[in-house]
C-alpha cells in the first residue's frame, strides 16, 4: 500500500469515526425525545381525566372540548411512529422492544375509538351515560398505553447508552493503533529511502538503477520520485525530514481529535443521561401523586420535567450546532449585518427581560461582505448572549458594546462589557467543550464557546479575550480571503 493510499485510509477511518459518533449522538436524543412524549401523554392524559370527572360531578358536556382532548393525548403516539425509522425498528426487534410501536398505535386506535363515539353522540346515536363509559374505558387505556411504554423505551435507551458509547470509544483506540501504526510505516519508508539515497551520494543519477531494481512497491514509487526531485535540484535531505515531521504532525492531530471525539462522547452521555433520570424519577412521583389526588404537587413535578427537558433540548441543539460548525455549506451570500443585528435582539429578547445592561452596536462596514450568514450569526450571538447572562449586577450602568468594521484584508468583531469576567484559573479553558464557568447564573450546554471557536477556525480567523473582574472584551479578526473565498 504505498502513502497516498495510507493518508486516505487514515482520512476515511477519521471520517467513520465522526460519523457513528454523530449518530450514536442523534439517536440517544431520540431515546430523549420518546421520553419526552410519553411525559406530554402523561400530561393531557391527567388534562383528558380532570375533564371526564368535572363531567361526572355536573359540568355541562362540550364535545368541542372533549375533542380537543383525545386530540392531544393522540399526537403523541403519532409523533413516535413518525420517530421511528427502519433502523429504530430493526433495533427494537433485535432486543424485543418492537411493542413500543404497538402501543402507539393501540394508543391511537382507542383514541379513535373515542372520538368516534364523541361523533355519535353529537349525532344523538348514543346516549351520555354510553359516551362517559367509552371516554372512562378510553382514558384507563391511555393510563395503561403511558405505563406500559415506558418500560420497552426505557430498554431501549439503555441499549443505545451501553452499546454506542462503547463502541464509539472502541472505534476510537482502534484508529489511534492504526493510524500510529500507518504513520510508523510511512516513517520508515522514508527512513529507508533516506539511507539509500545516502549510501551512494558520489553516483550519478544513472548509480540508482541498481538501487530501484532491488526496492518494490511504495519503496519503488519513493525512489522514481526522488530520481526526478535529485534531478530538478529540490530533493534534499532537509526536505525528508520536513515531508516526516508532516507526517507526524498528521499523526498527532488524528490522536488528538480521537481523543476529543471519546471526551466528547462521554461528556455527552452523561450530560443527557442526567435529566433522563432526573424526569425518570419525577414522572414516578407524579404517578404517586395522581393516585393520592394530590394535582398541585404533579403539577409542580411535572413542572420540573418539563424544565428537565428543555435542558435536554438545548444540549441536543448545541451539539448539531457544534457537529455543523464542521461542514462546508458553500453558501456566500451577501450579509446585511444591520438586519442580522435585529433579528439577533430579538431572539435574545427573552434575555434582555428584566436586564438592565444597555447594548451599543456600531457597524462600520466599507465593502459588501459575502459569506455563510449562519456562521457570522451565531459567532455574534453566543458572544452577546454571555455578555447578558453575566453582567455584574454591582455594577450601576451594566453594558455590552459590539463593533464590527474592517480594513482591506480583514473584517474584525470586538464584543466588551463590563460584566463580572472570567476567573483567572478558568481562562485557558474557555473553548473547552462542556465547560461552564458560573453554573449559579446560567445553566447551558457548555459548547456555545466552542461553536465559537469552530467557526471562526472554519473561517481562518483568530479569537483572543482579555478578562477581569471589571469586564472582558473579546477580539475577532477573520482574513477577507477566508470568508469570500
Amino acid at each position: 500500500m504505498n502513502i497516498s493510499k495510507k493518508l486516505h485510509l487514515i482520512v476515511a477511518l477519521t471520517i467513520l469515526e465522526i460519523s457513528i459518533t454523530l449518530f450514536s449522538a442523534l439517536e440517544i436524543a431520540k431515546g430523549a425525545k420518546f421520553h419526552q412524549l410519553n411525559f406530554l401523554h402523561l400530561k393531557y392524559y391527567t388534562e383528558f381525566s380532570d375533564l371526564l370527572y368535572k363531567i361526572n360531578n355536573g359540568r355541562p358536556i362540550i364535545t368541542s372540548e372533549i375533542e380537543s382532548a383525545i386530540l392531544n393525548v393522540k399526537q403523541q403516539p403519532i409523533e413516535c411512529i413518525d420517530e421511528i425509522n427502519a433502523i429504530n425498528k430493526f433495533v427494537m426487534r433485535s432486543i424485543n422492544t418492537i411493542e413500543a410501536l404497538d402501543i402507539c398505535i393501540e394508543d391511537i386506535k382507542d383514541a379513535d375509538k373515542a372520538l368516534m363515539s364523541l361523533s355519535k353522540f353529537n349525532n344523538q346515536e348514543v346516549s351520555k351515560t354510553q359516551l362517559l363509559l367509552d371516554l372512562t374505558l378510553a382514558l384507563e387505556q391511555f393510563k395503561v398505553h403511558s405505563e406500559d411504554f415506558e418500560a420497552p423505551i426505557n430498554k431501549t435507551v439503555s441499549f443505545l447508552l451501553t452499546t454506542l458509547i462503547p463502541l464509539v470509544i472502541l472505534i476510537s483506540i482502534f484508529n489511534i493503533i492504526f493510524i500510529t501504526y500507518l504513520s510508523r510505516t510511512i516513517s520508515g519508508s522514508i527512513t529507508n529511502l533516506t539511507a539509500l539515497l545516502l549510501s551512494k551520494p558520489e553516483g550519478n543519477l544513472n548509480s540508482y538503477t541498481n538501487l530501484e531494481k532491488n526496492t518494490s512497491g511504495e519503496l519503488k514509487e519513493l525512489m522514481i520520485a526522488a530520481k526526478k526531485r535529485i534531478k530538478e535540484e529540490l530533493l534534499n535531505l532537509e526536505n525528508n525530514k520536513e515531508l516526516e515531521n508532516i507526517v507526524n504532525k498528521k499523526t498527532i492531530s488524528l490522536q488528538k481529535a480521537n481523543e476529543e471525539l471519546t471526551q466528547f462522547a462521554y461528556r455527552t452521555s452523561h450530560d443527557l443521561k442526567s435529566p433522563l433520570s432526573s424526569s425518570k424519577v419525577l414522572a414516578q412521583f407524579i404517578s404517586m401523586d395522581i393516585d393520592e389526588g394530590n394535582l398541585s404537587e404533579a403539577k409542580e413535578n411535572a413542572d420540573k420535567i418539563s424544565k428537565q427537558m428543555e435542558k435536554l433540548e438545548t444540549l441536543v441543539v448545541d451539539i448539531l450546532l457544534l457537529a455543523q460548525a464542521d461542514l462546508d455549506s458553500n453558501e456566500a451570500l451577501p450579509i446585511d449585518f444591520d438586519q442580522m443585528m435585529i433579528d439577533i435582539q430579538e431572539r435574545l429578547s427573552w434575555l434582555r427581560k428584566d436586564n438592565p445592561c444597555s447594548i451599543d452596536i456600531n457597524i462600520s462596514l466599507s465593502r459588501l461582505i459575502a459569506s455563510e450568514k449562519i456562521r457570522f450569526s451565531q459567532i455574534i450571538e453566543n458572544l452577546l448572549s454571555n455578555a447578558l447572562k453575566y453582567y455584574d449586577t454591582d455594577k450601576v450602568t451594566p453594558y455590552v458594546k459590539l463593533d464590527i468594521y474592517n480594513n482591506e484584508d480583514t473584517i474584525f468583531i470586538d464584543i466588551s462589557d463590563n460584566g463580572i469576567g472570567i476567573p483567572e484559573e478558568y481562562q485557558s479553558e474557555v473553548f473547552t467543550m462542556f465547560k461552564r464557568f458560573h453554573p449559579d447564573r446560567s445553566n447551558g450546554s457548555g459548547l456555545g464557546m466552542t461553536i465559537v471557536k469552530k467557526h471562526i477556525d472554519y473561517l481562518g480567523g483568530t479569537i483572543t479575550f482579555e478578562s477581569s473582574k471589571q469586564g472582558t472584551i473579546f477580539k475577532i479578526i477573520i482574513p477577507m480571503d477566508g470568508i469570500n473565498g
